[in-house]
């Protein structure tokens, strides 16, 4: 893991992990996703950034909250940055994700899932908590190579 940093988060002490939130970076390339990821006028950020390649970088520590979900609501739980993981991948939403990049993310899934005890029914896309508003993973993601792995519900 390599750790690039993000200034787009809140301090917190503790808090309780319940969802882990998957996204697509929608840029044309890494660098100018990066580049948004850091930006102070943007105000966006995510927990890990995966690359195409299967690099993962950390950009905040999952003790603090990132700002990945906006508005968004799951059940009764409204404002998910408070209380998930956010993880974007690198694609511009209308392609398909390598293979080393799924084999990346779901290592990564099957650690913040034990290590935060998350039901496989948590782990979310942009699109399933902000619907009508996000698309992302996108119609590409491999929801069912999640699901083999035990890490999502049947789409």
């Amino acid at each position: 893991m390599r750790f690039i940093k993000s200034p787009n988060f809140d301090l917190k002490n503790k808090r309780k992990i319940k969802y882990i939130i998957i996204h697509y970076t929608g840029m044309k390339t890494q660098k100018a996703a990066i580049k948004r990821l850091q930006s102070k006028v943007a105000k966006v950020s995510c927990h890990y950034l995966i690359s195409k390649t299967g690099i993962i970088y950390r950009m905040v520590e999952d003790k603090n909250v990132a700002w990945h979900a906006g508005k968004s609501k799951w059940g009764r739980d409204i404002n998910l940055n408070s209380s998930s993981i956010g993880i974007e991948m690198v694609n511009k939403g209308f392609e398909s994700y390598p293979r080393a990049q799924v084999k990346s993310l779901i290592s990564l899934l099957k650690k913040i899932k034990h290590k935060y005890k998350i039901k496989k029914n948590y782990i979310l896309g942009h699109e399933d908590i902000s619907p009508g508003r996000k698309k992302d993973p996108g119609p590409k993601f491999p929801w069912k190579k999640l699901y083999d792995s035990g890490l999502s519900i049947k789409r």
